[in-house]
């Protein structure tokens, strides 16, 4: 039980922290286009957010699953 625990709280800790940071990258990218920068920065600049983002979404998502693991177990 203690496992699933800590891997809940790891995988949920680090798949907020990457939703944010993914979200404040795609955030900047868009300002960068509105600014009309070039468009290799704002393109590869929200790539990347983005695959923060989906990142950040399947750790968070693995974290529901040990949830489900340890409520399982719980009764």
């Amino acid at each position: 039980m203690d496992n699933l625990r800590e891997k809940w709280w790891a995988h949920g800790s680090l798949g907020c922290l990457l939703v944010g940071s993914g979200m404040s990258i795609i955030l900047d990218a868009a300002s960068r286009k509105i600014a009309e920068d070039s468009w290799e920065i704002w393109f590869t600049e929200g790539t990347a957010g983005y695959i923060v983002l989906m990142s950040g979404l399947a750790f968070f998502g693995s974290a529901v699953r040990f949830m489900v693991h340890m409520d399982r177990q719980d009764s």
